[in-house]
């Protein structure tokens, strides 16, 4: 299978962030997917009927440019994603922070499913038993950064777009 690459650059940000604009120092797409598929705790936000926002930590996983997890349609962050499918996500993984916004659905992880498993295999004590219903992130924004040293802060944050 052949995975489709993002757009690359550099996040907007204010000068006094201290930001590179050079390319060097930018993160590849491999080693935020790595680190995507590596965390073992995502954060989903999601949008409340009234509009205000709402914040759940889930556990998922991440095969090529998509990331699942699962649970109850009637859980309040199930309920927000049925009537507006736009998700914000972030995680924490080996020394980046990543954010990312796209839509979810439902469905099953099809050709991903034995990928998935063992993705989940590899973080939890569980792995799905069948490819039921998942919800699926299809990212349109990630940026993604090294916390390790200042250094780092300044010269990694990296901007990926994905075709929607």
């Amino acid at each position: 299978m052949e995975l489709s690459v993002p757009q690359i650059d550099r996040p907007t940000a204010p000068k006094a962030y201290g930001y590179s604009t050079k390319e060097k120092g930018m993160l590849s797409w491999d080693e935020v997917r790595e680190a995507l598929a590596a965390a073992k705790i995502y954060w989903i936000g999601t949008t409340r009927p009234d509009g205000s926002s709402h914040i759940h930590p889930i556990w998922g996983g991440w095969v090529d440019e998509t990331g699942y997890f699962e649970g109850g349609d009637t859980t309040r962050w199930g309920r927000n994603l049925t009537a507006d499918q736009r998700v914000s996500f972030g995680v924490d993984s080996n020394g980046m922070h990543i954010s990312g916004r796209g839509a979810v659905g439902k469905g099953p992880a099809g050709a991903s499913f034995d990928a998935l498993t063992a993705n989940y295999a590899a973080k939890y004590d569980y792995q799905p038993e069948s490819d039921g219903s998942f919800w699926r992130i299809a990212p349109a924004l990630i940026i993604a950064l090294k916390v390790g040293s200042m250094d780092d802060f300044m010269n990694s944050p990296t901007r990926f777009k994905f075709e929607s």
